[in-house]
């Protein structure tokens, strides 16, 4: 399948939604998606109270095959997750929680029938997918050793440790993660949360995303068969879908400044006009990380790591100065919980500490010798 042309989503959200109505989406049904989308629209205040529960959302994207790694290309899942995003930073979050799932799962489904049930189990969303991979994404940069230990037992292997942050943790989820060996060995592993030894946290009271269900995870003797191993070697196996991974994560910092610096643009009069200039600069940072986004996006496996580390940059940057900028010319409605703008606010608030963070990205960047 060719990798479709994205819609833009810059000046005006109506005609977003106009071609995105148009865009040719591969196999989704485009009418489908936009019902997605509009409900999402309409619970988005709702999960941000945590009174609508985000596997509904997760379920109605899943029928539409957005985690079906085979049938929905990157190009396809970041259009979505970017539109997406523009309702509500929680649902494209939960979304690309549960993509990345699936991708890693399908990454290694070749390798045993079990990695290949739980691959069909998360991209048909029967089962919620965790990423626990934000310390193999460090390790595999030299910050750090993950913190969960693999140690050989009979058909298997013995887990033990702390997964400090995952999402769409649920009992009922899907987990994949890293764990090191004593003989130097980073393994990659899938289990259930159910599995005997999973601890699931009391979730934290998040700024926002709470309906994201993210959380730690103790594991203390938690035993997983070698059949549900996925790699043997975490910097290859990363190195097949972290492009992926940073493009989605990026397209959903996209969505959010995307909705923000259309709502600003209406309120650039009078007082507004102060901050005209600060728009204009954000919208044309904004363009450019737009389609940025979808150049690589349209080929990820051949996207340079600059281009990619540089992008995700962008979204943690311009997502929170958009929010930021539209609440400030919202005045005190802005201020106020329940409004959007204030919602938006702290959702974005989240970009710039998400793992890989602002300042690994940076450090990363500094590395390849690029000053950012």
């Amino acid at each position: 399948m060719s990798a479709p042309t994205a819609p833009a989503l810059t000046a005006d959200l109506g005609a977003a939604r106009a071609r995105l109505v148009s865009g040719d989406l591969g196999g989704l049904d485009v009418a489908e998606l936009v019902a997605v989308i509009d409900a999402v629209a309409g619970r988005a205040s709702a999960i941000d109270r945590g009174d609508a529960d985000l596997r509904e959302d997760i379920a109605a994207l899943a029928d539409l095959g957005l985690f079906d790694v085979d049938r929905t290309p990157v190009a396809v899942a970041a259009t979505v997750l970017e539109a997406v995003a523009t309702e509500s930073l929680s649902v494209a979050f939960g979304a690309w929680a549960q993509r990345m799932t699936a991708a890693y799962l399908r990454h290694a489904a070749d390798r045993s029938d079990a990695a290949m049930e739980s691959y069909r189990a998360v991209a048909d969303g029967r089962r919620p997918g965790v990423t626990g991979m934000a310390a193999a994404q460090r390790q595999a940069v030299g910050l750090g050793p993950v913190p969960v230990t693999a140690t050989p037992v009979e058909g298997g292997y013995r887990l033990d440790g702390p997964i400090a942050w995952a999402s769409n943790v649920y009992p009922d989820s899907q987990i994949v993660l890293a764990a090191n060996t004593e003989d130097g060995r980073s393994l990659v592993l899938t289990f259930a949360a159910s599995a005997p030894g999973v601890e699931i946290r009391t979730a934290p009271d998040l700024l926002a995303l709470n309906a994201t269900a993210s959380t730690m995870v103790g594991l203390d003797g938690v035993v997983v068969p070698h059949e549900q191993v996925l790699g043997e070697d975490l910097p290859e196996f990363l190195s097949g879908v972290r492009p992926q991974f940073l493009i989605l994560q990026a397209s959903f910092c996209s969505g959010i400044a995307a909705r923000s610096l259309t709502e600003s643009a209406g309120r650039l009069e009078g007082l507004g006009a102060f901050y005209a200039d600060e728009h204009a600069a954000l919208v044309g940072r904004h363009d450019h990380m737009h389609s940025e986004l979808h150049r690589l996006a349209a080929d990820p496996t051949g996207a340079a790591l600059a281009d990619l580390l540089l992008l995700r940059l962008d979204g943690a940057e311009i997502g929170p100065a958009a929010t930021r900028l539209e609440a400030v010319l919202c005045g005190g409605m802005g201020y106020a919980q329940g409004a959007p703008a204030n919602r938006r606010m702290r959702e974005a608030a989240f970009l710039p500490v998400q793992s890989p963070s602002q300042s690994q990205l940076k450090w990363e960047l500094d590395r390849l010798g690029i000053v950012a």
